[in-house]
């Protein structure tokens, strides 16, 4: 009897089961999905012309998203699964015509709606270069027209148009504003961010009145990103729309304190990505810019790029400036110093000192695997920077790292001390992915890579990886004393009146056999010898390499070759003629 009533009970639970799955089924083939029905509650918005952020109503029975092809908004939630307001951040219209723009809402390609926004005209430009004066005790309500009515930084950014003069004091400048398209409530997203190609000239003694000279050297000006509530993401963020014959100028300041810190994500400026993650410094968004006798440095990252972001299609040349001691906090940080992601980056009288990163590139990185990044390089000093500080042993290009669609000219310029911790070679230069460098009148020396490391082919100084169709030219240069690796030049490369390592090769590519060179006895202390950065003169001009040169006449042939002006291989990286000399690498004999 038991087990009978066990048995049926076991069968009253599998038919109690049954009842419940042939419900259910009854119940989904019962089941109507929601016809989309989705709507703004207005079908126009009118705006000012100033910064604004938008909040809209939208009426949606189901899950939605917001789209616009506008550069000038910013959707700061692009989706929503029910009714919601949809939030937009508005640029300032620096134009005098008025611009409109449509949202478009959608829970599939047919199912959508839209809404048009109206931005009034922007406020009629002078016909005259305004100049604003700018104090630490400034006021924000001050006009800033003069130094006794002077304002605050983020007051004259905000007010200056382009082709406007900033003139500032010495002292230390914190931001107060958020960028374009940032959040309001989060402190790490204000910046100083110039949206006009303004000059900003730095260095007027700190209390600053009528006649008052800039001396950035003795007036230190700093524009800081340390909050008392912790650094921003970036402490300077550049998006000037291009305009002909105009650009964005500094002279004169120290960028610091920023920690691009975030989980990848971004802001959309223009219709180019700020990404929080990149740039603690600087970062330029498709701007052309001009930096003359600043510094940019300490800054940092927890993910990429310490120092500077250069994005975009920006245009940035840098003179008399230093990019130095950035650091990369992970074993992944890429690019501590600069990062260029398809732009040209042009630096006369340079250095790049310092930088410090997990990752590769310690001092300058170039990818972008869509368009070219450019760098030219006059007369820099690439020293000091290491990477895979943080134990990782496979860091590559301490000094230079280029990657794919990239291209550099190096001329007259030190690559030196600089470092990869671990065994990967190539410490000064690693070549990697589809790029070329051409290395004229240089010098690469004391730079460490490829330690322990038997892998053919080496190269501590310079690396170009075999696995990929790189062009490595070195043009009257000197790559000589570097350690690590058995030899100082590894992979495929073409070296024209150069030294490698101990070897001395002629003008026609060919090793000169009679011929042989000490890095031990051939040169000067690393050191200033005139110039801006530091480098390594040959002590005499008894070497090889101070005989054995490119003449001025196949200096003047080279630089048309590679469509440079050919005053810029004339002269030393310490400005010395080398008319009438044949020496090679990036400083003559003293």
């Amino acid at each position: 009897m038991i087990k009978k009533s066990i048995i049926f009970q076991l069968l009253g639970m599998i038919l109690f089961f049954m009842s419940i799955v042939a419900c259910r089924k009854i119940d989904q083939e019962s089941f109507t999905p929601k016809t989309p029905e989705i709507s703004f509650e207005q079908q126009e918005v009118r705006v000012g012309n100033d910064i604004d952020t938008i909040e809209v109503d939208l009426k949606s029975n189901l899950p939605w998203r917001v789209k616009t092809a506008a550069k000038w908004l910013s959707i700061l939630n692009a989706n929503g699964s029910a009714d919601d307001k949809v939030r937009v951040a508005i640029q300032k219209n620096r134009t005098t015509t008025e611009r409109q723009a449509t949202l478009e809402a959608y829970i599939t390609g047919k199912d959508k709606t839209e809404l048009t926004i109206i931005q009034n005209a922007g406020d009629p430009a002078p016909d005259y270069t305004r100049h604003f004066y700018v104090r630490t005790d400034g006021l924000e309500e001050s006009d800033g027209l003069s130094w006794s009515k002077s304002t605050t930084l983020d007051a004259a950014l905000d007010r200056a148009l382009s082709g406007d003069i900033i003139h500032v004091a010495a002292g230390t400048y914190k931001p107060k504003v958020t960028i374009t398209g940032g959040n309001t409530s989060a402190d790490k997203d204000k910046t100083f961010e110039i949206t006009q190609n303004v000059k900003l000239i730095g260095g007027y003694p700190e209390q600053a009145t009528v006649g008052a000279v800039a001396n950035p050297e003795i007036n230190k000006t700093t524009l800081s990103g340390q909050l008392a509530t912790g650094k921003v993401y970036h402490t300077m963020v550049i998006t000037a729309l291009p305009e002909q014959d105009k650009k964005v100028e500094m002279d004169g300041f120290t960028i610091r304190d920023g920690s691009a810190h975030s989980a990848n994500s971004s802001v959309i400026i223009n219709g180019i990505a700020v990404n929080r993650s990149f740039g603690g410094g600087l970062v330029v968004a498709g701007s052309k810019v001009e930096i003359k006798n600043s510094i940019i440095s300490n800054n940092e990252t927890s993910t990429h790029c310490a120092g500077v972001f250069l994005t975009g299609n920006a245009h940035v040349t840098f003179r008399n400036s230093s990019v130095s001691s950035n650091s990369g906090l992970v074993a992944t940080t890429n690019g501590a110093g600069i990062w260029n992601d398809g732009s040209t980056l042009y630096m006369y009288d340079s250095e790049v000192v310092g930088n410090r990163g997990g990752g590769v590139g310690g001092g300058i990185y170039a990818i972008n695997t869509a368009r070219t990044s450019y760098n030219y390089l006059f007369n820099v000093t690439i020293a000091n920077n290491e990477v895979g500080t943080m134990g990782a042993t496979t860091r590559t290009g301490a000094g230079i790292y280029a990657r794919e669609k990239s291209k550099f000219v190096i001329v007259n310029s030190t690559i030196y001390g600089n470092k990869n911790n671990g065994s990967a070679f190539g410490a000064g230069i690693s070549l990697y992915g589809v790029c070329t460098v051409d290395l004229v009148n240089s010098t690469v020396s004391n730079n460490d890579g490829g330690q322990g490391n038997t892998g053919v082919p080496a190269g501590s100084a310079i690396y170009n990886n075999p696995a990929h169709a790189n062009i490595l030219n070195i043009y009257n240069s000197i790559v000589s004393g570097n350690t690590g690796a058995t030899a100082e030049v590894g992979g495929t490369n073409i070296s024209r009146s150069s030294v490698i390592g101990t070897g001395v090769f002629n003008y026609d590519g060919v090793l000169d056999a009679r011929q042989s060179f000490d890095p031990t006895t051939a040169f000067n202390p690393f050191g200033r010898y005139g110039g801006f950065g530091q480098t390594v003169p040959l002590a005499n001009s008894g070497s090889a390499a101070a005989k054995s040169g490119m003449s001025t006449l196949q200096l003047q042939i080279l630089a048309s070759n590679l469509a440079l002006e050919s005053d810029l291989l004339s002269v030393d990286q310490n400005g010395k003629s080398r008319s009438g000399k044949t020496v090679m690498g990036a400083a003559i004999p003293q």
